[in-house]
């Protein structure tokens, strides 16, 4: 029998809080996170990626 984990989950203002992201990345999760949201470490980058690939017309 296998045990699924459920990914841990973090507020905007822990990512804003966070180390592990520079001023230009929080300034970009600052913009795109909602306050009343929890997100995975890998939303939350994901987020990040796809921000930086967008371009603009």
């Amino acid at each position: 029998m296998s045990e699924k984990k459920a990914a841990v989950k973090f507020t905007k203002e822990q990512f804003l809080k966070s180390a592990n992201f520079t001023p230009v990345q929080k300034d970009v999760l600052s913009s795109l996170l909602k306050d009343d949201e929890a997100y995975t470490l890998d939303q939350v980058q994901k987020l990040i990626e796809d921000f930086a690939k967008r371009t603009v017309n």
